[in-house]
């Protein structure tokens, strides 16, 4: 008597069990894209970061400019092609170093963003565009990261100080040869 009491309240536990399960199958997860690139190049953020780019790598100009005419006015002075090519070298590597700390301030911050945006409007992933074969408009969010990116306020600074130095460091290296062989013709 118990077992066919029990029997019907288990099939239908069990139904129900299977009806709520199939209800979570059928959701979908919320997925968006953004395109990254546009960001950190339309972004303020993004602008600021290369106008600061810009301003170093005409500083550098400058100081190689000098030298070189320096150089066209005396084409054998050998200690300023010595500090022409040590102030090039110097400057070529610190704009590599200031380009990555730009990129990586750009990106970490588009990154919290990205994040804060994507738990505030549900999102399970949002993915970039460049990784995406092909996408519904609809799920593009780029002007609304846009939007809330360029609420961001960042500050640009030199991350090699230093780099400044170094021209002035590499100048005595470049006159030592030359004292060595003043020295040897001496004798």
């Amino acid at each position: 008597m118990r077992i066919r009491f029990f029997m019907p309240l288990a099939l239908l536990l069990s139904f129900m069990l299977f009806a709520c399960q199939q209800g979570d199958n059928n959701a979908q997860p919320k997925v968006a894209v953004v395109d990254m690139a546009r960001v950190m190049r339309d972004s303020e953020p993004g602008k600021a970061g290369v106008k600061f780019l810009e301003s170093l790598q005409g500083d550098m100009q400058t100081k190689l400019n000098d030298i070189q005419q320096r150089l066209e006015a005396n084409p054998k002075d050998a200690e300023a092609q010595k500090e022409l090519q040590a102030v090039y070298m110097s400057a070529q590597q610190r704009m590599q170093v200031e380009q990555q700390n730009v990129v990586n301030l750009l990106y970490d911050a588009i990154q919290r963003v990205i994040n804060t945006y994507r738990t505030e409007k549900g999102y399970a992933v949002i993915i970039s565009t460049e990784a995406v074969a092909a996408f519904d408009s609809k799920s593009d969010v780029t002007n609304e990261v846009l939007e809330l990116v360029n609420k961001q306020k960042l500050d640009f600074k030199s991350v090699t100080p230093e780099a400044e130095k170094a021209p002035e460091a590499a100048a005595p290296k470049a006159e030592t040869p030359k004292d060595d062989k003043a020295a040897k013709a001496k004798k």
